[in-house]
Order: structure tokens, then sequence, then C-alpha cells
């Protein structure tokens, strides 16, 4: 029976209003309740009404009053409640409980409430009275709580994974099925960039995104559809803050390796990365045909670059080389930097002819002019190849024949290609065994100064002493200095080894000859290391205050190719010691092209092959003229080397050279004297 049947049927009024007779009195004690009331007779309608209930129920005043209960329930509970309301009557005693209950607004939406029930006796007979209130906020308030509480839940559970280092991919994975647990969405996806990470339901096009971001850097998007309150924006903030997190940790993850296997000027590959590389290549040799190459390419003179333009114009050029180079090889090549000038390439599945050829194609496109800062720079490498064919798994061992073939490059002519082979690796190793027997040498006293005087041609005189290295083994066998010293300038050794020798040569000259400003000067060479080390001005002046010497008895001879072109730092230690008082002397004059003007030099040295042809070379004699004639213009003392008979020194002083040095005049020996 609906509601309109039920306000068809009815009692007489004698009935009614007996049942009405004590409504005032009863309303009087029930409007002032704070819920809902509604008291129903037992034909099933409605007796009394308060005004929250009819506010409850959208009804005006009065106007429930007389009409079937029934009209207050949904359809869906309506018998079900008919036949409990049937039931509470027919109890001898009255049930009273609190139960939840549906009910039904004049306008037909329905509610969820919270209702007391139970059997009241009146005089005019048993009412059944229902106390309660609308609970739809109530439960929904509830259901938020529990909503926002398995969703924070789910933000602590994935932050706490996101912190321990989970994978990202599964992170998305977890944050897409947390958000279709705790969200009505149709439609998901977790993005880092481009790429998809998870994904739920089927394309949208009326997204609402949400950006994975840490500060300015964004990783990526959350992109949903589906019902969006204010509470479901700020989980899903939380979902992208939290998955932020994880990126951000890989992305941080992904720049440590990247700057652990890079180098930061250039951005290609560093030393360890090459080495992975190459370890890679060898172990492709012992499965494929084609063999592992590394190209070590050594720049020429890049030095002088730094020190004439500035390091930030010489990190410049290696910035644009590195892509150059990178251009220039096979995709599937690696380009490294190790360091300083070096570089290196290393290929796979190559052949020697194809090897050289890379390398030739490298050399050509280094001349090629670099345009850097409006200054065009025009290089050249030395290239040395080294092939690892299968079975060869060292790469350390690769990259020290490739380094091997790189520096015979240089030493043949350098802006050449040099293929490593056995005679190499003997040398290489020779070499290193070299250095390593100098520096021990150094460190037990093993090594020696022997001094040659240097005389003046007119009555033989001794002027001053030239010092020179000498090397004495354990085993009493003397090592010449040409087996040794380009050794020791190339692993840098020089450099405390020229300290060591002017130490000593000051300390012998002030012994031999006292502390007058007036005695025998002592020359010293200078290696080009040497010269470009910023302390060496402080080097020489310890050696001077510890030995006494005066410093315009010191001599320092520098090579002229050095001072051709010389780097800054050179410079400066030129007219730093200049300044401290020392005599600078060029040494081997006359193989190169120096303007003396422009040099703050007091002695030129005549290379001994102008020397050696004296006699028999027209040619020769006129330029040991033409030099000790320019010298004398300029005031600076010109002196022969390698006079080794009485005809040379007879033409060297016919041609008015002051000074000679040489066998003629006494062979290198263990100490300084007056007599030559």
């Amino acid at each position: 029976m609906d509601a309109d049947e039920y306000e068809a049927g009815g009692t007489d009024s004698s009935e009614l209003e007996r049942l009405l007779f004590g409504e005032k009195a009863l309303r009087a004690v029930l409007e002032g309740l704070p819920d809902a009331t509604v008291a129903t007779g037992r034909d099933g309608r409605i007796v009394f009404v308060n005004a929250h209930a009819e506010t409850l129920f959208g009804y005006d005043p009065g106007e429930l009053v007389g009409r079937p209960v029934q009209v207050l329930w949904p359809e869906a509970v309506r018998a079900r409640y008919t036949r409990n309301m049937e039931l509470y009557f027919a109890t001898e005693h009255p049930l009273r409980f609190t139960i939840r209950a549906d009910g039904l607004r004049r306008d037909g939406s329905e509610f969820v409430g919270e209702m007391s029930w139970g059997i009241v006796e009146t005089e005019a007979g048993p009412l059944l009275l229902a106390i309660g209130r609308d609970m739809t906020t109530y439960r929904e308030a509830m259901a938020r709580l529990q909503r926002q509480s398995r969703q924070q839940a789910a933000i602590a559970a994935l932050g706490g994974r996101a912190l321990s280092g989970a994978d990202v991919g599964d992170l998305a994975v977890e944050a897409v099925d947390r958000m279709r647990e705790t969200l009505a969405l149709e439609y998901v996806v977790v993005r880092r960039g481009d790429e998809v990470l998870a994904g739920w339901g089927g394309d949208s096009e009326d997204l609402t995104t949400f950006e994975i971001a840490s500060g300015d850097e964004v990783f990526g998007e959350i992109c949903v559809e589906g019902d969006l309150g204010l509470d479901e924006e700020s989980f899903l903030r939380a979902m992208a803050n939290v998955l932020a997190t994880a990126f951000g940790r890989l992305r941080g993850d992904e720049r440590m390796r990247h700057e652990a296997l890079h180098d930061p000027l250039t951005g290609l590959a560093n030393r360890a990365l090459c080495r992975e590389r190459l370890i890679h290549a060898l172990a492709r040799t012992s499965r494929d045909d084609g063999a592992a190459c590394v190209l070590f390419i050594d720049l020429d003179d890049f030095k002088a670059v730094n020190d004439l333009y500035g390091h930030a114009a010489g990190d410049a050029l290696l910035i644009a080389l590195a892509r150059r180079l990178v251009a220039t090889v096979r995709p599937a090549d690696t380009v490294a930097r190790l360091g300083g000038d070096e570089f290196v390439v290393v290929c796979e599945d190559i052949d020697e002819h194809t090897a050289i050829a890379l390398g030739h194609r490298l050399t050509e496109a280094l001349h090629e002019p670099l345009d850097v800062d409006g200054i065009e720079h025009r290089l050249s490498a030395s290239i040395g190849i080294a092939l690892g064919a299968a079975g060869r798994q060292d790469p350390d061992a690769l990259l020290a024949d490739a380094d091997a073939a790189a520096y015979r490059a240089k030493a043949e002519g350098r802006g050449r290609v040099e293929v490593f082979d056995t005679r190499l690796r003997r040398h290489a190793r020779e070499r290193l065994r070299t250095a390593a027997a100098l520096e021990r040498a150094l460190s037990l006293g093993q090594l020696r100064l022997a001094f040659q005087p240097i005389v003046a041609l007119a009555d033989r005189t001794v002027i001053g002493h030239e010092a020179l290295l000498r090397w004495d083994s354990p085993g009493g066998v003397m090592s010449a200095p040409a087996d040794f010293i380009g050794v020791a300038e190339e692993s840098a050794l020089i450099v405390e080894i020229g300290a060591w020798t002017l130490m000593q040569a000051c300390r012998e000259s002030a012994s031999a000859f006292g502390r007058a400003e007036d005695g025998p000067a002592v020359w010293v060479n200078l290696s080009p290391r040497q010269l470009a080390q910023p302390d060496l001005p402080t080097v020489v002046a310890d050696a001077l205050d510890a030995s006494g010497l005066p410093p315009g008895r010191l001599r320092l001879e520098l090579q002229e190719r050095v001072l051709q072109g010389a780097p800054k730092t050179a410079r400066a230690n030129v007219a730093a010691l200049r300044e401290l008082g020392v005599g600078l002397v060029l040494d081997d004059f006359g193989t190169g092209y120096s303007s003396l003007r422009d040099l703050p030099v007091r002695a030129v040295k005549i290379d001994r092959s102008f020397v050696a042809a004296l006699g028999t070379s027209p040619g020769d004699a006129a330029i040991v003229a033409a030099i000790v004639s320019l010298a004398s213009a300029l005031g600076i003392a010109a002196v022969a080397e390698g006079v080794e008979d009485e005809e040379q020194a007879a033409q060297l002083l016919a041609l008015g050279c002051p000074y000679a040095q040489g066998y003629l005049f006494g062979a290198p020996g263990p100490r300084i004297t007056s007599e030559p």
C-alpha cells in the first residue's frame, strides 16, 4: 500500500479526536527537543510532529498531522518499516532502541538518519514515538575522515618506499593503485618526462594535471579524469610530492653518475667511463671478428694557449674541440677526455686500416681553424693507435700502448699518427722503468753534478762553470743525460731534480770561490717545465739564500725554443728572475729564431753544430760571425759550445767570440776549480 492509499483510508472522527486529545500537552513536552520528533497512532497516522521534523522532511507547519507516517519512508523500505511498526504496537512490552533509518523528504530526496523508536502510552492510547536526526552530514564527514585516513596511509607508505630508494617505476604503479582505491577516477596516468610509467583507464582529453616537481625543477606529471573536490586535489598534490621525492632522488643519482663518468668541462666521457667502454669493447672481440681500438690524442703545445689567452679561453677552446671530435668519429665510438689536453677515442669492431684512416681524419679535423671568442686557432695533435684483438682483456695496458704510440708520434715531428707495435711496447716499458729508477735515485742520493769550465778565449782564464747532471747507478754504470732527462721532463720529476741541481750548484760555487760579487759564475740549465712553474723565482731565491751565492754569479740557461712564444707564467718568471739579479743565458742560439732585443738575457750560447762546422762550412762560419756581432752590439756575451780543438778556438777568437766551452778546456769534473 503506497502513501496515497494510506491517505484514502482512515478512522472515524471520534477516534481521531480521542487521539488528538492530548496534543497540546504532548507538544509542550516534545516541541523543545533538539531532534526531529514524530508521533504515530496505531492506525499509522501522524498525530504530532515538532518543528525540527517538519524542517527535516520539508513540510510546512501542521501539514503532516493526520497523514500516514509512510509518506516519510522511501519506497524501498516502506513495507519493512510498516511491519516493524505493527510489531511495535503488538508487543506487550514495547521495544525502545536506536537504529539507522532512511527518510524521504517532500521533494523526493532521500537521506540517512539515526532514529530512536518506542511505544509511549497516553490517555488517548499507545503512540509510536520516533525521535531522530539527519545523519547525512555526519556520515559524509565520517566517510571523508575514513577516506582521508586511507589517503594519508597511502601517502605515508608510498613516501617511506620513496625515501628507501624504491624503483620509480614500481612507485608509479603503486601510486596509480592507491589513487584508484581512494578516488572515483575514470582515467589516471603517471609520466616522467615523455615516458609513461603507469596508468589505468581509457584515453581521455578532459584531464586535470598535477605537476611532479621540486622547486623550479619539473620531473613529470599525474593526469586524471574524475570527480575531484578539494580533498581529492590535496591528495593528488601530496601524491605528486611523494613522487617528486623519488624522481628527484633518481635525477640526483643520474646526475651523480653522469658527473662520476663525464668530464665536467666538455661533457665527454671521463677516464672511468672510457675504461668501462673499453672493457665492453674488448669483451666483444672475444665474440666477434673485429678488434677494439684506442686512439690516444695528445694536443701539441696546447699549454701555450692557456698561458697566452688565459684559462677561460683555453677551456672554451677545449669545449669547441670536443664537439669537433664527436662530429668526426663514428656514431658508436666513444670520445673521452682524460684530463688536460689528452683525449681518447674508443672504437669497437674496427680493423687497423679503418683505425688509421680515422686517425688521419681526426688530425685533419683538428687542423681546421676553430673560432672561439673571435680568435682563430689552428691546432695539431699527435695520435697513437693501439688495437686489442681477441683474448686481450686489459684495458689499462691498451690505453698505455696508445699513449706510447702518441708519444712516439710527437717525438717523430708532431701532427702524426703512429700505430703501436712491440718495439713501442719495449720503449714504453723502458721509459716507465727509467722513471721509477730515477725517482729512487733522487731519494737515495745517486744523482751528482759535474762542472765544465767556461773560459775567456783571449787568455784561457775560467769565468764560470756549467753544472751538468750525472746519474750513477748502484752497479757503477753512469747513465748519459740523454737517457733520462727526457723521461724526467715527461714525468715532472725534472721539477724536483731541477730544484736539487740549483741548490747543489749554488753551494758548490760558493764553497769553491767564496761569496764575493766578482767571482766566477755557475751556469745551470732550466727545463721548459721548470720555467713554467709559478714558484720558480722562490726556488731560485731559496737556493741563493741557503748557499750565500750572490745572484749576479748565477746564470740560468734557457733553450731558445722555450722562449719563443713563451706562456705568461714563463714570461713572468723571466722578468722576476731578472729582478732578482740572476743572469739569463740563451742556450743553443741560432737553431731557431728569436729577437735578442726583446729577450732579457746576458749571454747567448752558440750551438755546437755551428762550431763543429768551422773550417769546413763557410756558411756556418758566417752564422757564428753574425751571432757574435749581434750579441756584441746588444751588449750580450757570446759563448761557443763544443770546442774540441785549437783550430776551432783560433777561428772563434778570430771571429770575435769572447768565450768558449768544450773538452779542449776541460771535461766535466766532479769539482769546481779555477784551472781549465
